[in-house]
């Protein structure tokens, strides 16, 4: 059989702070009727009125769901999934996998450089955005990435040369 133990003010007991963000120890500065009324935090000094600690087993997460697990669901594959692997296998389509450029943000990217990211896997670059980010297709999806680019001369080489005519000069 458990006893209670009377509880007055001065005492100590465990509540839930806002300020901490925790269960920490408290002191009680307030009653009534017989019940806490307020508290002071002995690690952040603030003064609230008593929030008892939740029990354990209906603890929530940060974004207020119960931590306990649900069934698993069955996955939809929406029709923007299947279009974007749609994409990206006609991109990768015909090319040598072994051929990608580890991804780091120091790469020297290019427009459909194949690149193995370490959490996105296999991508093409399609785009490239000055001054220093790239549109990659994953199987998963678009996603814009830090990288390096190079200088605007090393790209128009990169690229099939054009045949170029002359400029006209403005009369003066």
């Amino acid at each position: 059989m458990e006893m209670e133990m009377k509880l007055d003010a001065g005492q100590e007991i465990d509540s839930r702070c806002l300020k901490c963000k925790d269960v920490t120890n408290h002191t009680i500065i307030a009653m009534a009727e017989g019940k806490i009324a307020k508290v002071e935090c002995n690690t952040c000094g603030g003064k609230h009125m008593y929030r008892p600690p939740k029990p354990a087993a209906k603890a929530k997460n940060p974004a207020g769901r119960s931590t306990e697990k649900a069934a698993p669901q069955a996955k939809k594959v929406t029709q923007a999934a299947k279009k974007s692997v749609e994409i990206f296998n006609s991109l990768i389509n015909g090319r040598n996998l072994s051929d990608a450029i580890p991804y780091t943000m120091t790469s020297l990217l290019m427009m459909d450089n194949m690149v193995e990211h370490s959490h996105f896997g296999m991508g093409i670059v399609t785009a490239t955005i000055p001054p220093n980010k790239v549109e990659m297709t994953f199987e998963s999806g678009t996603r814009i990435l830090v990288c390096q680019l190079p200088s605007p001369e090393r790209q128009k080489t990169a690229k099939s040369p054009k045949k170029r005519g002359r400029k006209r000069q403005a009369a003066s």
